[in-house]
């Protein structure tokens, strides 16, 4: 009984293992970084901040119906 136990958590963890290795091996795009910086940015409450300042990584480029341009729910402020 204890056998079974053990033998069936090592198949276990070897199927996780193998399937695990085909994610780590697929081609992703190189991530690309960027800085945004947003003058004057305001608060809701009133308060101004001179200078916002964002740091981002994006992996891919956007993608879909909207060819050309970013879809619009990625515009809004």
């Amino acid at each position: 009984m204890k056998c079974t136990k053990v033998l069936s958590f090592v198949t276990c963890s070897l199927l996780f293992f193998c399937f695990s290795v085909a994610g780590w091996a697929a081609d992703y795009p190189a991530p690309k970084e960027g800085d945004w910086v947003l003058r004057d940015f305001r608060f809701h409450t009133g308060e101004v901040l001179p200078e916002l300042r964002l740091h981002y990584v994006t992996v891919g480029g956007p993608s879909g119906e909207h060819q050309g341009s970013a879809p619009r729910h990625q515009l809004r402020r």
